[in-house]
């Protein structure tokens, strides 16, 4: 009975995995393996690391040490997500909706009036998206690269000071501190 269970898991397994192999052998180049095994670190590590920068350096040395590391973040995202063809393919699906084909037309308007409406795109990608989507919203609008990696790195700092000084250190030293204190 256990012979025949095993197998039958090990058949079902080799078909999912057959299902999965074009796929896989497309799209997951080392470039985008190592991007992606490094976005699940960053995000899982983000918080408590934040947490202890405040906790041990103070709100605002704890933001700008989580700044400068998430800065480190973005330029590596960048450059492991350069000339990837799952990016090309992103672009290729997202034209098939609305709002994707009206950020496409955004990233392609060569007029002083795309350029502006991706400047003002800019704010929102920098302090609302961490280094990882950044990386493949500026990507996916095609910004040069003197242009991405200042303002993918840069954007760190200002971010982390939102929410990692603002936000975390807030609730650290108004919340969590206190009751620490009166344990």
């Amino acid at each position: 009975m256990e012979e025949v269970t095993t197998r039958e898991q090990t058949e079902g397994a080799l078909e999912s995995t057959a299902r999965w192999r074009p796929f896989l052998l497309r799209y997951l180049r080392p470039r985008t393996g190592t991007a992606l095994v490094l976005w699940r670190v960053e995000a899982y590590t983000a918080m408590p690391l934040a947490l202890l920068f405040v906790a041990t350096l103070g709100r605002w040395p704890g933001a700008l040490a989580m700044g400068s590391m998430m800065a480190a973040y973005a330029v590596l995202f960048l450059y492991l997500l350069e000339d990837e063809p799952v990016l090309d393919d992103i672009r290729v699906w997202t034209g098939r909706w609305r709002m994707g084909r009206a950020l496409e037309r955004l990233a392609v308007r060569g007029d002083p009036g795309g350029t502006a409406l991706r400047t003002a795109m800019v704010v929102p990608a920098v302090m609302v998206l961490g280094p990882f989507w950044r990386a493949v919203v500026f990507h996916l609008f095609r910004m040069r690269r003197a242009v991405a990696y200042p303002l993918s790195a840069g954007g760190s700092v200002p971010h982390a000071l939102l929410w990692t000084g603002f936000v975390l250190g807030g609730v650290w030293e108004g919340l969590i501190w206190p009751w620490i204190k009166r344990l």
